[in-house]
């Protein structure tokens, strides 16, 4: 992958008003690092395009027939075919603001659009994904030391219990294993705990 390549941001926009689109994929087409990657006409195919070209960004029209943005903002987001959601809307209500921030969208930006705003909100947006997605990340390799954790300690005290070893023998002893065996600790103490006949 080249230089630029990895700087360019694909977008896609889905809006029922042809102009709207028109719009954002010319504004898009002059920024340096955004590319429009596709466009739909309503949610139903804003979800399946996003499918197939994984944007990084999609915006979406709040209001689209056949499935709403919200609709597809959700299932775009739950099936991961986007990073990041950015609403469009006719409206800056509190009402309207909190349907598109409660169907995951990290922003919005508010029609008719000024030029001088989009790629701010829409950075704004983007920053807020990448730490959503990096406080994922690290959640499930919290979740999974954790469990790795407690799969030690359980054989631990299986060995305690039933070979009489101190807890310091007993962690020697799976780490031992680990090495000799070349497996993750994680994987001996399991193995250990299926022998000794504790539950996995």
């Amino acid at each position: 992958m080249s230089t630029r390549e990895t700087r360019t941001t694909t977008l896609f926009l889905a809006d029922d008003d042809e102009s709207v689109r028109r719009t954002l994929t010319e504004f898009f087409g002059r920024c340096p690092g955004y590319r429009v990657v596709g466009t739909a006409s309503d949610g139903a195919a804003a979800v399946e395009g996003c499918r197939r070209l994984r944007p990084d960004a999609a915006l979406l029209d709040l209001q689209m027939p056949v499935l709403s943005g919200t609709g597809a903002a959700r299932l775009i987001l739950e099936a991961g075919y986007a990073k990041c959601v950015v609403m469009l809307t006719a409206f800056s209500d509190r009402d309207s603001v909190q349907e598109a921030l409660a169907a995951g969208a990290f922003g919005y930006l508010t029609k008719p659009f000024e030029p001088d705003r989009i790629l701010p909100a829409l950075e704004v947006c983007l920053s807020r994904s990448r730490e959503y997605h990096l406080l994922r990340k690290e959640r499930r390799n919290l979740d999974r030391r954790l469990g790795e954790r407690e799969a030690v300690d359980r054989a631990k005290l299986l060995l305690m219990e039933e070979r009489g070893m101190t807890e310091e023998e007993a962690y020697r002893y799976i780490r031992e294993l680990s090495r000799r065996k070349n497996l993750s600790m994680a994987r001996v103490a399991r193995y250990l705990t299926e022998a000794l006949g504790g539950e996995a």
